[in-house]
């Protein structure tokens, strides 16, 4: 049968990428421990941060001690006052517009945002990293010499509020796409501004334009790029989700009437909501495509022993699918990788322990501190996708490393058997 293609997948969450960091270490440096060699990664696909980890990946597989390393590095020495600041100039043109006056602003917003704009965040620290520590040219290098088969970065394109999927292949032709009008795929290489656009997160950073189109953050329509991974030809899949196990709570005859503890029975805050509304944007829908993909296995796995005296049968059958969604099925192991803790609330137990001078402005210290309040409720969402800064990151990126490591022997099957 030959080797099976191997894909990673990396979803987005803002500062919650750091997780993904941490196994990714783990992964770069037990591997080649176990086998004498470094793990395969033929196919790699990220959306918003993980779109950021992604390019790093497909760029620096060569040499993948020194990417795990720097990877690390880079995520625990960030701090939160350099990275993150409120864009006054987003602010002021808000204000202008909705007096009326912003025609007097335009000319000189779009000259100083080159290519970007919107967003009430400040983001030219990250536009300097991503511009600095990723060496995109080396990632036509990795396709070329076959350390790299297909790396992929997902937007959503602003007007037509389609997933557009930038696809940069070792061949430069992309296979046949999904049917589905909502999501595209467009070849050349990966850039700086494709990145950039990926992890746009809504609202909170300025959108990217991309020749004549402006594109925003890809986790609005697809936050977990596992659909790319499998057109792209992936028969083994890892992904590497941002969000815990979700535990349902035992169902309540009368739900109306139950308590909720501490402040969580009173009406939620703004901040709260906000980040209840910025999740429900990335919403993320893996264990549905999991339990999809699971089935559709299962379905083959049926198929082949029907028809094990009949090897056309399943070819008919693909056949048949070809003609509703331009490709076959074929059975795809998943593997996933989520935290083993709530993010959202270790973000709001960080931001309990900090000062006020932590958050280098007004606006912000009010954030945190509204965040660290809510505590009652057990999570932050809106901070978990904000703090990016080493103190928090630093115990997501122990947290990722951790949960890798739990996963050992199963990650060791995934890149030998």
């Amino acid at each position: 049968m030959g080797n099976p293609t191997r894909a990673v997948v990396l979803s987005g969450g803002g500062a919650r990428g750091a997780y993904e960091a941490g196994v990714l270490r783990y992964i770069l440096e037990a591997v080649p421990e176990e086998t004498g060699e470094p793990p395969q990664f033929d196919i790699v696909c990220g959306t918003s941060v993980g779109a950021i980890n992604a390019a790093w990946l497909a760029a620096t597989l060569n040499d993948p001690e020194r990417a795990g390393e720097r990877l690390w590095y880079l995520w625990r020495t960030l701090k939160f006052s350099e990275v993150v600041s409120v864009s006054w100039r987003e602010i002021t043109r808000l204000a202008a517009e909705f007096v009326g006056r912003a025609d007097w602003l335009e000319a000189a917003a779009g000259e100083e945002e080159g290519g970007r704009r919107g967003g009430l965040l400040d983001t030219s620290y990250f536009q300097q990293l991503v511009r600095d520590e990723i060496p995109f040219h080396n990632i036509h290098r990795n396709l070329d010499r076959g350390v790299l088969k297909a790396a992929t970065v997902s937007a959503t394109d602003i007007v037509s509020g389609r997933t557009t999927v930038f696809a940069q292949t070792a061949s430069g032709e992309l296979p046949e796409w999904t049917r589905d009008p909502r999501r595209v795929a467009v070849g050349g290489p990966l850039t700086a501004d494709k990145v950039l656009a990926s992890a746009s997160l809504p609202i909170l950073f300025p959108v990217v334009r991309i020749g004549q189109r402006w594109f925003s953050d890809g986790g609005l329509r697809q936050n977990t790029p596992l659909t790319p991974a499998l057109r792209l030809g992936a028969d083994r899949v890892l992904v590497i989700t941002l969000h815990a196990e979700s535990q349902m709570p035992e169902p309540n005859p009368n739900p109306f009437d139950e308590p909720l503890p501490g402040p969580a029975r009173h009406y939620p805050d703004y901040l709260f909501l906000m980040g209840k509304l910025l999740d429900a944007l990335l919403l993320d829908p893996l264990d549905y495509d999991l339990m999809v993909l699971e089935r559709i296995n299962a379905m083959l796995r049926q198929a082949e022993k029907l028809f094990a005296t009949d090897e056309s049968a399943i070819e008919q059958l693909n056949e048949l699918m070809r003609a509703y969604r331009g490709k076959g099925y074929r059975i795809v192991e998943p593997q996933v990788i989520r935290p083993s803790r709530d993010l959202g609330s270790m973000a709001s137990t960080f931001a309990s322990q900090v000062d006020s001078e932590f958050w280098g402005s007004r606006i912000l210290d009010t954030l945190g501190s509204r965040a660290a309040e809510s505590a009652g409720y057990g999570e932050s969402d809106l901070l978990s996708y904000l703090l990016f800064d080493g103190g928090y990151t630093s115990q997501l990126l122990k947290l990722g490393y951790r949960d890798a490591k739990a996963r050992h022997d199963s990650l060791i099957r995934f890149f030998t058997d």
